[in-house]
């Protein structure tokens, strides 16, 4: 009779054990099979494909990176190259107006840096003894004229090799000593030409619409309205630039400068308001 309280705790203990022990619901895995088969997935998979994922991320901003910089060389490569072109199509505008300048004028007289030639080459005439003894040739001294002239070919030509900058500080140098020489009013449509390559708007402006206050009568000034009408158009002020090419085509109709200004005036017409 003693050994029955003691078989009903034991019989007790292992209910209890069995109400405390964890329930594990295997109905989501397949049935039959090993036991390990049943066994539950490891949580080590999300670990792995976040961390691969990560390093993607990591590899794809690199290369984006890289992206950006072969982007920031291009554009300044290319921006390079308009302001080249710019300075060629600046080069070739002026030589080709030259040559239809030439063309459409009457043949020069012949000029004291280019003499004439004689009709016929004169008969050898036999040497006599001089009388006196005669001074060597001496050539001539450089005049301030060719010194002017020097200048406004250097500051040109570095403007042509696209040194913008070099240019613009020779161009005013060599108005600020003698804005009247005889090659001030290239000079001075070539600075605003310079200004306006290197994007210095206000500057070029200025330079330009000094061209037409200083010298009215410049072969220059065609060429100069037509400057200003490209940049007021570029501002998108339509009613101005439409002005100055017109003005362009009235003053100057034969010349390559009214060419432009009616297709740039065309240009602007065709766009609707």
């Amino acid at each position: 009779m003693k050994k029955l309280p003691a078989l009903l705790l034991f019989a007790s203990s292992f209910a209890l054990a069995d109400s405390l022990a964890p329930v594990i619901d295997n109905s989501a895995y397949p049935t039959g099979g090993s036991a390990a088969a049943r066994t539950p997935i490891a949580v080590s998979a999300p670990m792995n494909s976040t961390f691969e994922l990560m390093t993607r991320l990591d590899e794809a901003q690199v290369e984006i990176q890289q992206l950006n910089g072969k982007l920031e060389e291009q554009a300044n490569l290319i921006a390079e190259m308009k302001k080249k072109q710019s300075v060629m199509n600046a080069d070739f505008d002026d030589r080709l107006q030259q040559v239809e300048t030439k063309l459409s004028g009457s043949k020069p007289a012949a000029s004291a840096e280019t003499p004439a030639l004689p009709a016929k080459e004169p008969e050898p005439v036999e040497a006599t003894p001089p009388t006196k003894p005669v001074a060597s040739v001496v050539p001539p001294a450089a005049t301030p004229a060719d010194e002017k002239k020097q200048q406004y070919l250097q500051a040109f030509e570095a403007f042509r090799n696209g040194q913008v900058a070099e240019a613009i500080t020779q161009f005013n140098t060599l108005l600020s000593k003698d804005p009247s020489n005889l090659y001030a009013n290239n000079a001075q449509f070539w600075l605003g030409k310079a200004y306006r390559v290197s994007k210095d708007t206000g500057s070029a402006k200025k330079a330009f619409n000094t061209v037409l206050e200083k010298y009215p009568t410049s072969q220059k000034v065609p060429d100069t309205l037509l400057e200003l009408g490209m940049i007021e158009m570029d501002a998108k002020n339509s009613a101005r630039a439409k002005e100055l090419f017109t003005r362009v085509i009235t003053d100057f109709p034969n010349s390559k400068p009214a060419q432009v200004a009616a297709k740039k005036l065309q240009q602007l017409n065709d766009v609707p308001n």
